[in-house]
């Protein structure tokens, strides 16, 4: 899933007539930031002292609070000002809604806000994993090059502090713009993943995605070819680290990481030795696709009946996103398969089938990894979690049975009672992720090590 990791930039201008509108902008305001099928939680904080005005942004699902930011109002316009990449234009509408829209880059969507009343601050959920320095292994900062595509990325190295040489990974993450730690709705998979390797002698590489943090590049119009590079240019800065045995370096992909770490195995990618998919695609991304849609409505609570005629509404989509049809005439098409009247689309809703339609979304849309897994023959460890409602562990782990080739090494594990991001979950939904303390269940923090050291002897 698309998460913007941290609001950098705000501006929210707010154009119209100069009148006593001022004062409706105290309080809180908050909307539903929408990328693509999912969505989060966007607030604004303004209030005014002494006649200054004050402001301060929140992303809540991502545990990011009190942003510090720069506030100007003229009428029913305002400007807020946080650092860097992110714009909000629109417009005080009545004294509790304002109708605008959400900029990053090349990527723009309609989002509204609702006022909640005075300014009350989110309590900061409790997480039950963290990693506090000091440190007990060597941690650094550290920059490589993709020189395919010509851009510096950045990342953290993590190593045991005895000599010797260890096994290592590379740690991919999932879809969207991710920083190094992965860090999503106040967790970070990622820095908990690596602690917990690195405390058990394997050398860790995680970084932040081309266009995220530190690292360069354009995240928006790059696509999983990209992406794949970028962790080939990872593995080569690992193959070259004193600490690092060549023949033992992996790959430790999340969901579209993972899907990245079948499709460089499959391509038998020099010294690879072994890979780890955790909820990785294994199946045709528009019939996976098609499936996360069907079970994020069945743990909605849709019926049967609208399950079912929505995927056929889904499945046709799909099938129009992944042709060759121009642009134009693909969304002719996918609005007749919606039996939708263009005229009678809203901003917000345009934006969101205009997302369908991205080149980069139909690359993606495009892949069958199935073909791929079929020439991996290094050792796999694929783990899925039971209530995966993004990547269903029961259509994935019978396609990874089906189509990868024996190797005794090899493990592909259902974890019960587990979600998306490896949590102990209830129903697996989304929503849930943050309300959910543990960042990464335990059971499957220790297998990973105990394979990796196996895999390795």
């Amino acid at each position: 899933m698309m998460i913007f990791k941290k609001f950098i930039y705000i501006i929210l201008l707010l154009c119209g007539s100069l009148s006593s509108f001022s004062q409706e902008f105290s309080g809180k305001w908050q909307g539903d930031l929408k990328v693509g099928h999912s969505s989060l939680v966007f607030v604004i904080h303004i209030s005014q002292e002494k006649g200054v005005w004050k402001a301060s942004a929140d992303s809540p699902d991502q545990g990011a609070f009190d942003i510090p930011a720069q506030v100007n109002i003229t009428g029913n316009g305002i400007e807020v000002v946080i650092d860097g990449g992110i714009r909000y234009l629109g417009k005080l509408e009545r004294v509790d809604f304002i109708g605008g829209e959400f900029q990053q880059g090349a990527f723009k969507v309609k989002l509204d806000l609702l006022k909640l009343g005075d300014i009350n601050k989110e309590t900061k959920r409790v997480r039950s994993q963290r990693v506090i320095p000091p440190y007990s292994y060597d941690t650094v900062d550290v920059f490589f090059k993709n020189k395919y595509d010509d851009v510096q990325l950045s990342g953290t190295l993590t190593t045991p502090k005895q000599k010797g040489k260890f096994p290592a990974v590379i740690l991919i993450s999932g879809s969207g713009p991710q920083d190094r730690n992965e860090s999503m709705m106040g967790h970070e998979p990622f820095r908990i993943l690596s602690d917990y390797l690195t405390k058990n002698n394997i050398v860790v590489l995680r970084y932040d995605d081309r266009g995220v943090g530190k690292s360069q590049g354009n995240f928006m119009n790059a696509t999983i070819e990209n992406f794949s590079k970028d962790a080939m240019a990872g593995i080569d800065l690992l193959k070259g680290r004193p600490n690092v045995d060549m023949n033992k370096i992996g790959i430790i992909g999340h969901s579209e990481g993972g899907l990245i770490a079948e499709l460089l195995a499959g391509q038998k990618l020099p010294s690879l030795s072994y890979i780890i998919s955790l909820a990785g695609p294994a199946i045709a991304i528009d019939s996976l696709m098609v499936a996360q849609l069907y079970r994020i409505g069945q743990v909605a609570g849709m019926s049967e009946e609208a399950l079912n005629h929505a995927m056929q509404i889904n499945r046709k989509n799909f099938e129009i996103v992944k042709s060759n049809k121009p642009y134009q005439e693909a969304m002719t098409a996918i609005l007749d398969n919606m039996k939708i009247d263009a005229t009678k689309l809203n901003s917000a809703n345009q934006l969101e089938l205009e997302t369908l339609l991205l080149p980069s979304y139909r690359y993606f849309m495009r892949i069958n990894p199935i073909p791929f897994i079929k020439k991996i023959t290094i050792p796999v460890y694929a783990a899925f979690g039971s209530l995966d409602v993004q990547v269903p562990a029961n259509e994935n782990l019978k396609s990874l049975k089906s189509n990868l080739p024996f190797n005794r090494k090899t493990i592909l594990k259902e974890y019960e009672g587990l979600n998306h991001l490896f949590q102990k979950a209830t129903t697996g939904a989304v929503s849930e992720y943050a309300e959910i303390s543990e960042t990464m269940n335990n059971e499957l923090l220790v297998d990973l090590v105990k394979w990796i050291h196996t895999v390795n002897k």
